[in-house]
Order: structure tokens, then sequence, then C-alpha cells
């Protein structure tokens, strides 16, 4: 009998509906980003989109685990994005007044990620004990309530030790935790990601599009022209390169039980990638509203962060899946030193409309780059790791 779990399955429309919510998470944290942020705003942005992610792709693994076929894990879905809901109308004022509601709607997550995972208890094929699924979930949970009550800089304390709780644990090598690993089904999980990521991207071309209708001139089409060169071609990249190296570099890792290489190509490096990339909508957002003034340092910021930011951690990610340094050497120091170069000076001196067609000659230029080149994974080159 074949194994339905190990089977080459993709998301279905459910799932799909279920990413809803992040269309709207997302945008509204790259709105606290438009302008000219400064390192306090990068921060909260940080600071609160990480449990959302956190929330998304632990949801996103058990159902790549269990399925989403079932009718207890398809209610379990729909329940958990009010969940989510909160946390995104929470996050304007995430670190101020809204804070408790941000921490409900966190700890509302955990609970449907237990409902999840409970029902597995028992079974011989996942080996989970019932002490996993309740340190994991429901002890986060309730701290992520209690912290609803507690005023202060404690509150955010409070957080980090949830977050922390569910981190350590899964930096613990088991046999439950080998045996788990080894049934994650590897394009699913590359899919899903991907999936996320075009959110992303659209929280960019939606920024361009309503940027250029606000300001509907000759300047404005200009740096939006620039921006959509920016989003096609890193776009591009993700996809026709990126996505199946990473599939056959987790395929690899689990082959080998690298456990740490595929947590941090999965859970923790494509939140930093997702970061860069709202970063730069933002970015590319306010030189399409103003396009003829220089852009604002903390806009230039998000501009040459967001780029240099994606090829970095691109770069990561390739490297934990198995791609070599040698390989590596060919596009990363360019994907991290043009941007640094040229866009600088372009985003300091120059008005947005010019600023955005130096970004997407830029971004050209790594393109045409990595065509060149054709980085592969090596899947050799991986460790097991526990």
């Amino acid at each position: 009998m074949t194994d339905p779990v190990r089977e080459h399955r993709r998301a279905d429309w459910f799932e799909l509906f279920f990413d809803l919510v992040f269309v709207v998470m997302v945008a509204v944290l790259a709105h606290g980003l438009h302008g000219d942020p400064g390192w306090r705003d990068f921060g909260t942005f940080l600071v609160l989109f990480f449990p959302a992610w956190w929330a998304w792709v632990n949801l996103m693994l058990s159902v790549n685990l269990f399925g989403s076929e079932s009718t207890w894990n398809r209610i379990t879905l729909v329940v958990a994005m009010p969940g989510l809901g909160l946390m995104a109308a929470a996050s304007p004022e995430g670190l101020g007044e809204r804070a408790w509601v941000f921490a409900l709607g966190a700890a509302w997550v955990r609970v449907a990620i237990f409902a999840l995972w409970w029902p597995q208890v028992g079974k011989a094929r996942w080996e989970l004990p019932a002490w996993r699924p309740i340190t994991y979930c429901l002890v986060p949970a309730a701290v992520w309530t209690v912290s609803a009550f507690v005023p202060g800089s404690a509150r955010f304390v409070l957080w980090g030790l949830a977050v922390g709780i569910e981190v350590l644990l899964l930096s613990i090598g088991t046999g439950q935790s080998r045996q788990t690993y080894s049934l994650v089904s590897a394009e699913h999980l590359i899919e899903r990601i991907g999936l996320f990521i075009v959110i992303v991207l659209g929280e960019s071309v939606f920024a361009v599009v309503t940027g250029l209708s606000e300001h509907f001139t000759g300047s404005s089409a200009t740096a939006a022209l620039g921006s959509f060169i920016v989003v096609a071609l890193l776009a591009v990249t993700f996809f026709r390169w990126s996505t199946p190296s990473a599939e056959r570099g987790f395929a690899a890792a689990q082959a080998q039980d690298a456990r740490s290489n595929m947590r941090e190509a999965v859970m923790y490096f494509p939140f930093l990638l997702i970061s860069s990339i709202t970063m730069l909508a933002a970015a590319l957002g306010t030189a399409v509203a103003e396009p003829d003034h220089h852009l604002p340092a903390g806009s230039v910021a998000g501009l040459v962060g967001g780029i240099a930011g994606y090829y970095a951690i691109s770069g990561l990610i390739a490297q934990r899946l198995g791609e070599s340094w040698h390989s590596l050497l060919r596009w990363l120091p360019a994907g991290l030193l043009l941007p640094l170069i040229v866009l600088i000076p372009a985003g300091l001196l120059l008005p947005g409309w010019a600023a955005t067609l130096s970004a997407g000659a830029v971004v050209l230029a790594l393109f045409i780059s990595s065509k060149l080149t054709k980085p592969r994974v090596s899947p050799p080159g991986l460790v097991a790791e526990g």
C-alpha cells in the first residue's frame, strides 16, 4: 500500500484559501515601512512578523504531515484563521495598545496546531508521545495568553519565552523527531513556501500599482517600470532556479537525516528572505509615490537591504541544502556588493524614478550572471545532523 504522505502531493485549494489571511498580514506590516522608516520601524516589523511567520510555518508543516483532506484538519485550519486575523488587525499597534490582542491571536493559533497534532498521539506511525504536543503547543499558548495581561516590557519577554520553548523542542533530536522529518513531503513543502513568497511578491506589485494609480505621472510610471523589472526578475530567479534546487536539496537532506539543515532552510531562513522582499516592496512603493524626490534614507535602506538580503539569504538556504561554497562564490558576492555599490549612491543622489531604474539594472545584471553560472545544489556536501 502506498504511503499517502510520501506521494508527490501538491497544495490543494483549501490551503490556498487559508493563506488569504497572510495577504492581509503582509500588507498591514509592509504599510508601516513606507516613507522613511527608521530602525525602530524595521525592528517592529521583524518582531511582529516573526510570530505570524512561525504560526504559518508550523501550521503548514502540520498539514504537510497529516494532509488537509480530512474534515477535522480542514475545520482546524478554518478555526485558526481568526487567530491569525487578530494578529494582523493588531499589527499597526502590535507593540503598543493592541499588543494584548496580538498575543491572544498567537495563543489561538497554537491551540489550533495542538488540535492537528493531538489525534496523532499513540499512533505507531508517528511515535508521538503525549507530552510533545502539550509542551510544544499548549505551554506556549498559555505563555502567550498570560502575556496579554502583563504590562510593560515583561510582556515581550514572555513572547520570547513562548517562541523559545518551541525552537528548543525542535532542536532536540529524538527518535520521534527523526521519524517525523523522514515523512515530510519535500515537494509539498517547497511549493507551500513558494506560494507564500508569491504573496509577498504580490505585495510588491500591489504597492507599485496603487502608487501609480494615486500619482499618475510620467515619472511615477517610469518608477513603476523600474520596480516591475526588479520584482519580475527576482520572481523568475526564484521559481526557475531556487525552487527546483531547493526541492532536490531538501530531499537529499531528508535522505541523510540532516535535520538542522532542513529546519534552517524551511523554518528560519525563509523568514529573512520574505522580510527582505517585504522591505523592498515598501521602498518601491515609496519611490513610485514620490518619484521626483530623492528617496528617504529609510527607503534607501529598504531598497538596498531588500535586494542584497534576497541574495544573501538565498545563498544561505542554498548552502544549507548542499550547494558548495565554490558554486556560491560564482554569484553570491555580486548579489551582495552590486546593490551596495550602485544603489546607495543612486538612492541618495538620484530622484526616485532613476533609483528604481538603477535597481532594475542591478537585478538584470545579477539575473544574467545567475543564468550564465547556473548554480546547482550538490547534495553530497550535506552532513547529517540532529
